[in-house]
């Protein structure tokens, strides 16, 4: 664990913190002035429900025709740090207000505080809150998610339990869909008892999160099955399509993780593209790997039950993830 908190500490230095704290619950809204094209519309601190935790931040781009999708950031922090500040330390983000999308990123109760599934209620509920004040703030009720680490697991359990009732929840809005339309996974761990083998130093963190009285080793297979996103393929009313985006030298959260997600969605027929970007570590994304020049990758794609495909283009720009939202958003 203190092996793991270091990796984030060495992080912190260079992407301005990974694991902070925020709390409040205002939402006036802020003009900013950003690396966006687009002048945008900060909401801040907006409470889905009434935990403390349970706020997030919406960015609106100005000037819209008309309603806007929303993708949802789930930041990462092995469940027991960093907050939804964290979009705004992710190099180029704001490119995605650019192609016309709405940003939300929310924060969910740490591992200290609360344990699985809580976290994942807490996100089914934004999704919910955001559909209900949709009017409010322009959006048109499509929503996405992308998660990065902890976060992608989150958001890849959120996705594949559609209309699941256990993992629904009964936090904040209720009577709306907390299904979600499309899923970026960046890195995220999908077998947590497999990942806290391979990689001891997460142990701890898994253990926190899951709530289990002495190590990985007393979590039940019930409580690593419920945390498995594979788990809801056959039971959830609808899948949405998946990017799963991993690099191949991640010390963190092994490949292998993404890979066996990957494999389940293939074999389940549903549809995912995975990148596999060569010379990455765990921290791509926040360190701006989406923006040139791109590492090389290698592209696997699967649609329905047809034969997987594998090439070396396009580049995981954001232009890319504009497009895999669009085509699933709009």
């Amino acid at each position: 664990m203190r092996n793991l908190i270091a990796t984030l500490a060495a992080t912190t230095a260079c992407v301005g913190g990974l694991v902070t704290a925020e709390g409040g619950n205002a939402a006036a809204p802020q003009v900013s002035s950003s690396k966006a094209t687009t002048g945008y519309t900060t909401y801040t601190d907006i409470a889905y429900a009434s935990g403390a935790s349970q706020a997030l931040d919406l960015y609106v781009p100005n000037g819209a025709r008309g309603p806007l999708p929303v993708i949802v950031y789930v930041h990462g922090g092995a469940w027991l740090g960093s907050d939804k500040a964290e979009l705004k330390r992710t190099l180029g983000w704001e490119a995605l207000l650019d192609q016309g999308f709405a940003v939300a990123s929310v924060n969910y109760t740490l591992s200290g505080a609360a344990k699985y599934p809580t976290q994942i209620h807490e996100v089914k509920s934004a999704v919910r809150f955001l559909r209900s004040v949709g009017p409010k703030y322009k959006l048109n009720g499509k929503i996405g998610l992308m998660g990065a680490s902890a976060g992608g697991q989150i958001a890849n359990v959120v996705g594949t339990s559609c209309a699941v009732r256990s993992l629904e929840g009964t936090i904040g809005v209720t009577r709306t869909s907390s299904c979600v339309d499309a899923v970026m996974d960046i890195a995220g761990p999908t077998d947590l008892g497999t990942l806290a083998a391979a990689v001891p130093t997460l142990s701890g963190a898994v253990t926190a999160y899951l709530g289990c009285s002495a190590g990985v080793e007393s979590c039940s297979a019930a409580a690593l099955k419920s945390a498995d996103p594979t788990t809801y393929l056959a039971s959830s009313r609808y899948v949405p399509p998946f990017l799963i985006a991993h690099g191949d030298v991640d010390t963190v959260v092994p490949l292998a993780q993404s890979q066996r997600f990957f494999t389940a969605l293939k074999e389940s027929c549903d549809n995912v593209s995975m990148y596999t970007l060569a010379g990455q570590d765990h921290f791509f994304a926040t360190l701006g790997a989406f923006l040139e020049p791109f590492p090389a990758r290698t592209v696997q794609t699967s649609k329905g039950c047809r034969k997987t495909t594998t090439s070396t283009e396009p580049p995981l720009s954001y232009a890319t993830i504009g497009k895999f939202f669009s085509s699933n958003l709009r």
